[in-house]
């Protein structure tokens, strides 16, 4: 039978967040274990006296929680490598700095290796926008850790018209991107590598985190390139069906004998072969149609 093992870091008293169980209730869960980090990962890759091995592990994390999939991968099957967060934003002159600055702010305040870039056909959104994140940012209860990332990872860059801009984008493949332009929905068809895609002004990509519905495990590092996000179709397993009769092989069976040998593959086209010439198979196919 499927089963659902949610594991999460306990509080340092040993006691689970009311939210959290709150979720996993909602998730249909069937089991939480009180473990975290990397070796939450090992222990649901290869299981423990405590932990039963599951067959495939999905969510974001710290670097940690990471390369420990890294190593895990094969052992199971896992989602992606989903972190640190990042936003790219797209803005002409009708963006609204105090806007931008927010949301850049926003994954700022995550982790020191979260990244926060602006792409703007504006010299004064560039400037404004600049202006606004060092205001925000003296109020924000972890500057600390947004001016780390804003020092090492973040950025502005200016350019020449939108067409630059998303070219810009596409090079980055951003797990966020916002486009805040006077038509936003003009640009999306060029938008090819990007996990999640925020339009206008009113479309804060934490609307996308806690309540309009996407997934919110989206492919970072660049990943979006090739990669997409979490869903329910990367808990699904597909196989194929192949059946043919005695009549549809005779027509292919001479094209699978070529294509084997081809490859080397001398009894791939015995396989083939051998069941187009006299023997158990003809006995058989005339057992039949006596039947009939």
């Amino acid at each position: 039978m499927p089963r659902v093992v949610l594991v999460t870091p306990p509080r340092r008293d040993g006691t689970v967040d009311d939210a959290i169980l709150a979720a996993a209730c909602i998730a249909k869960a069937d089991c939480l274990y009180k473990v975290g980090g990397a070796q939450a990962v090992a222990a649901l890759a290869f299981g423990t006296s405590a932990i039963p091995a599951v067959d495939k592990v999905a969510g974001p994390g710290s670097i940690w929680v990471n390369a420990a999939k890294r190593q895990v991968f094969g052992y199971c099957g896992i989602d992606m490598f989903a972190g640190p967060s990042e936003v790219a934003i797209i803005a002409d002159d009708i963006g609204i700095p105090e806007y931008i600055a927010a949301d850049m702010l926003s994954q700022a305040e995550h982790d020191a290796l979260s990244s926060s870039v602006l792409v703007t056909v504006s010299e004064r959104i560039a400037m404004e926008v600049t202006d606004c994140l060092a205001k925000q940012l003296e109020s924000l209860p972890k500057r600390e850790t947004a001016r780390a990332s804003l020092n090492q990872y973040g950025a502005v860059l200016l350019v020449n018209d939108l067409q630059a801009a998303v070219d810009a984008v596409n090079r980055i493949a951003p797990e966020h991107l916002e486009i805040c332009t006077r038509s936003p929905l003009s640009l999306v068809d060029g938008i090819l590598n990007a996990g999640a895609v925020f339009l206008g002004n009113y479309s804060p990509e934490p609307l996308g985190d806690y309540l309009a519905g996407p997934s919110h495990t989206l492919p970072t590092s660049g990943t979006g390139r090739f990669g997409s996000p979490l869903g329910v179709y990367d808990f699904v397993r597909r196989s194929s069906l192949i059946q043919y009769d005695r009549e549809a092989l005779l027509k292919v069976a001479g094209d699978v004998e070529t294509l084997a040998l081809a490859e080397g593959l001398s009894a791939h086209a015995v396989s083939a072969r051998i069941r187009t010439e006299p023997g158990p198979g003809m006995a058989e196919e005339k057992r039949k149609e006596e039947k009939r």
